[in-house]
């Protein structure tokens, strides 16, 4: 008998490279051991799954109103430690017992919904804790699949933002970003992950939208390019410098000021300057690779305010109001760079030249 170790009956299968498990689970264990939103679960992972109380609901009405017929699809679940299977006998292979070591994480990829009913409802009616529920076991010991599983059970539609395409796209620029909004102080609880508008009650100050074309711009890459190890380095020193740089970020971060202060009376939290910053970032440590940090401090000095019209109207602003076309975007980029001392394109110096004509 194994020693400090779940026990299931399971079926062993296979897809593709990698192998999974069908255990058979008691629910009254399901809702002890099985994670979801508890501590335990990498932050990254929690963002890309969130609890909707409507279906929790709807789940424990169907159940309360069919209790001795009803049928519950399988969950999906990843587990951090590699178990031990068991076949019954050497004829019958893919059938077994799975040993799991209790010391092992099991976190919910897909069936959070259900979990939460069956939780809730056992509170009512232990009884229910004698049934059984099929779920999918996929060993991942170091959670590298764990969040491209979940992406790959629930592929985003076409109408969906930019902000939710980033947040359950696993490639390398929007890992990165993901990364990042963990990371980063700037970034971190300041970020609207599924929106791309932040409303005037919101406490974010950047939507995960902003902060990927922000980044893409910084690194110049396309969104499926290879992100070398210095790359992201650079990218993680960049931000942090800036959180530590912009006094108005600062406050924010402090609380002394509002998200919707901040984004009501000054420029650099919005999309438009944020990747421009990107942009003149990217040309910056081009052109000073050996010392772009401190002279990305001057960033700090800047009057970034909508009041300083004179340095933004035409460029981040038109007639007052944030403007996020093409040609703002670069006429921002190309005032950062003149802050920072950075030679133009002729690109820039032509959309220059047409500003000061109008």
């Amino acid at each position: 008998m194994a020693v400090n170790c779940y026990t299931f009956p399971a079926l062993l299968g296979n897809q593709g490279e990698y192998i999974y498990y069908l255990i058979q689970c008691k629910i009254r264990l399901l809702t002890r051991i099985f994670l979801f939103d508890e501590a335990e679960v990498p932050a990254d992972l929690l963002r890309m799954q969130t609890v909707d109380q409507s279906i929790v609901t709807k789940y424990m009405d169907y159940l309360a109103n069919r209790r001795g017929d009803y049928t519950l699809a399988p969950l999906v679940a990843v587990v951090d430690e590699v178990g031990t299977f068991e076949p019954l006998a050497p004829e019958m292979a893919e059938i077994g017992r799975l040993h799991v070591p209790m010391s092992a994480r099991l976190i919910i990829r897909d069936g959070q919904h259900r979990r939460a009913a069956l939780t809730a409802l056992l509170k009512r009616s232990p009884a229910l804790g004698d049934d059984t529920l099929a779920i999918m076991l996929l060993p991942d010991p170091a959670l590298r699949r764990a969040a491209s599983i979940y992406a790959d059970l629930h592929p985003s539609p076409m109408a969906a933002t930019r902000s939710k395409r980033v947040l359950h796209d696993h490639g390398e620029l929007a890992s990165l970003v993901r990364q990042l909004v963990n990371e980063v102080p700037l970034f971190q609880g300041f970020t609207e992950l599924e929106k791309t508008t932040i409303s005037n009650r919101s406490t974010a100050i950047f939507t995960l939208s902003a902060i990927y074309q922000a980044t893409q711009a910084l690194l110049n890459n396309g969104a499926k390019e290879i992100i070398r190890v210095e790359q992201a380095a650079i990218v993680r020193e960049f931000w942090r410098i800036l959180s530590t740089t912009i006094p108005q970020w600062q406050q924010a971060m402090r609380r002394e000021m509002s998200a919707a202060t901040l984004r009501q009376n000054y420029i650099h939290s919005h999309t438009v300057t944020l990747l421009a910053i990107g942009m003149a970032g990217h040309d910056l440590i081009a052109a000073h690779p050996d010392d772009w940090q401190e002279r990305l401090k001057i960033l700090g000095d800047v009057d970034w305010s909508r009041e300083n019209r004179s340095l933004w109207e035409g460029r981040a602003m038109v007639r007052g109001k944030m403007n996020k076309s093409h040609d703002s975007i670069q006429l921002t980029a190309a005032a950062i760079k003149r802050l920072l001392g950075l030679k133009m394109t002729e690109r820039e110096l032509a959309l220059e030249q047409a500003l000061l004509d109008s």
